[in-house]
């Protein structure tokens, strides 16, 4: 099978010429980890992306992915846009060469991408296809007199299986305190205060407002509507700007972080009901832009059966954010978990920000912690300590000579073993193996979600 090598600038609907109908291989210049690969063409088989990510992502198909950083091998695999080329890719390395149908001599001047143990260089990563559990692809869920769900009473019906996840988080972090591994490390843990919007609340908030025949009618126009025309985007538009409008009943709390599908808004204030309810309706507004629609497109999922549930958490201020693969994403061995860990809050991984988190393996069974790479993020993202919230976060430049995860072995050790203490014993209740999301406050370690890792 030949399969043409193609660059682009991102991974995005529309980004892939409409020519361009055989199978292919991005070759892509950026990533926030986010996107949805079918969205941007079926006939995608492979993905090069010339940066590096940290291994959670949420690039959601089941492609061959792989990363380079490295300038000289980047100039040689972009020789090679628009040809027919072969992409061989393993944990033992990775590399992309003309295939038989460009190079009739068969001498194929392969491009080994992986290097002598280069650190710019990923092992390929397949990831399964799968839904963010904020989001209902069935009927529209109804309306509920609950204006908020705790998050305690969260279930998937009401509010989605990731808030519902979190529910049970906030049960195994109360009964943490008790448990400990094989060498005696506790594997205790806090998860942030919440509650769910659930589902249905932003249908009852369009009718609150009389907006709910325009809604459907926009929803419907948006169904068939095409991009060439320019029809798609003007829809989008039009429908993100009457859920801008609306204002969701509110409930009083301290300064929180609104998570939805699509949209993330940290620091949000609750002491303004105005500006949390902004923040909810633009969570709610994600729901249409562009990516949104013609990702459900692809998925087969009908416009008019989308809702969400917006998941609200107490904002932390976290000295550290870490993501936790139970299972190895590099090697899959079963005995070691893997964390990724970053200064500051965890958008810094999660965004597909340039660098390399700290990543540390902590041994399931035997506590060993080995250090497998050491940060190198320019920059950390900080809350406010004061003045307005609104949505608004700080950069400051990373001064890795202060962080203890770079100067310190003994810390990095004993927070290797604690992450491995809490990240097995959240395997062992969820029954599988498990990405998972948190931060360190002080002395305190904080899990935020947890989700079944991809495999």
């Amino acid at each position: 099978m030949n399969v043409t090598s193609i660059q682009v600038e991102s991974i995005i609907p529309g980004s892939l010429p409409s020519s361009v109908t055989g199978p292919v291989i991005l070759v892509v210049n950026r990533a926030d980890g986010d996107e949805e690969v079918t969205a941007a063409g079926s006939n995608i088989m492979g993905v090069v992306l010339l940066q590096e990510l940290p291994h959670l992502s949420h690039l959601g198909e089941k492609v061959i992915f792989v990363t380079c950083e490295d300038d000289d091998k980047i100039a040689d695999i972009q020789k090679l846009n628009g040809k027919c080329v072969r992409l061989e890719a393993s944990s033992a390395g990775v590399n992309i060469f003309l295939s038989l149908s460009d190079n009739s001599t068969g001498d194929f001047p392969g491009k080994d991408l992986s290097g002598n143990g280069s650190s710019t260089v990923e092992a390929p990563k397949v990831y399964n296809s799968s839904w963010s559990a904020d989001i209902a692809s069935g009927s529209t869920q109804g309306n509920y007199t609950q204006v908020v769900v705790q998050l305690a009473d969260a279930d998937t019906q009401t509010s989605g299986a990731k808030a519902a996840a979190c529910g049970r988080l906030a049960s195994l972090g109360a009964v943490s305190d008790k448990v400990y591994s094989d060498q005696g490390v506790p594997a205790s843990f806090k998860v942030p205060t919440g509650a769910v919007i659930p589902f249905g609340s932003m249908e009852l908030a369009l009718e609150q407002s009389k907006s709910i025949e325009a809604f459907m009618s926009l929803v419907e126009k948006i169904e068939t509507a095409t991009i060439e025309s320019g029809d798609l985007d003007k829809l989008c538009c039009q429908l993100q700007e009457l859920i801008s409008s609306l204002q969701p009943s509110k409930k009083s709390s301290n300064r929180m972080s609104a998570a939805g599908l699509y949209e993330s808004i940290p620091n949000v204030s609750l002491s303004n009901p105005i500006v949390f309810g902004n923040a909810v309706s633009r969570v709610w507004a994600s729901l249409y832009t562009r990516r949104a629609v013609l990702s459900r497109r692809a998925a087969g999922v009908a416009q008019k059966d989308a809702t969400m549930a917006v998941l609200v958490q107490e904002l932390l201020s976290p000295d550290l954010s870490f993501v936790l693969h139970t299972l190895s994403p590099t090697d899959h061995d079963h005995n070691s978990i893997e964390a990724e860990i970053a200064p500051g809050l965890g958008e810094t991984l999660a965004s597909g920000t340039r660098g390399t988190p700290w990543r540390l393996s902590s041994g399931k069974f035997d506590g060993l912690v080995r250090t497998l790479a050491f940060a190198n993020f320019s920059e950390e993202l900080l809350v406010l300590g004061a003045g307005p919230a609104d949505g608004e976060v700080i950069r400051l430049t990373v001064d890795y000579s202060k962080k203890p995860m770079t100067i310190d072995p003994i810390f990095r050790r004993q927070l290797g073993q604690r992450l491995g203490a809490v990240g097995f014993f959240l395997e062992r209740k969820f029954g599988c193996p498990q990405d998972v999301e948190g931060c360190v406050v002080g002395k305190d370690i904080f899990i935020v979600q947890t989700r079944p890792q991809p495999q």
